[in-house]
């Protein structure tokens, strides 16, 4: 990856990132795991030293956000499973590894199974119909 792209990666990831931590806290959790000490998220995104490492070794040793990976897929889970597509089972498999940290792994990984659960639900939710629904309910609005 040329070095362009990589810093335009990792400025998308470390937004992404502060929306869950905030920018104070990410910082603080990517220094933990040697990413390069600075003050802010652009000088950090700027660092020839910052690695995608860092910030997948910091999700992985933060509780919190394996938690809520294991609630999500967990919920994911029982709506493919009702709705009959896409394959829960290899997220199950995921789900039952005892190694809770290697859920972040098994995620990026397997991204695309999840990704088609994802779509699958938008194309069954997301209805072009629903919007003129909303507007006939209250057509002033």
């Amino acid at each position: 990856m040329d070095k362009e792209k990589k810093k335009e990666s990792l400025r998308f990831l470390l937004a992404a990132a502060s929306k869950i931590y905030g920018e104070k806290k990410l910082i603080e959790m990517l220094i933990e795991q040697g990413a390069p000490d600075r003050d802010n998220l652009d000088e950090l995104a700027n660092d020839e030293g910052l690695r995608f490492a860092h910030l997948t070794t910091a999700l992985k040793e933060s509780a919190d956000f394996v938690g809520q990976l294991e609630i999500r897929l967990s919920e994911l889970c029982v709506i493919a499973e009702n709705l009959g597509f896409g394959n829960p089972k290899i997220i199950r498999k995921w789900l039952s590894d005892e190694c809770k940290p290697c859920l972040v792994e098994h995620i990026i990984d397997g991204y695309d199974e999840v990704y088609r659960i994802m779509i699958e639900l938008d194309d069954r939710l997301m209805w072009s119909g629903w919007p003129l629904i909303g507007k006939l309910h209250d057509p002033m609005k």
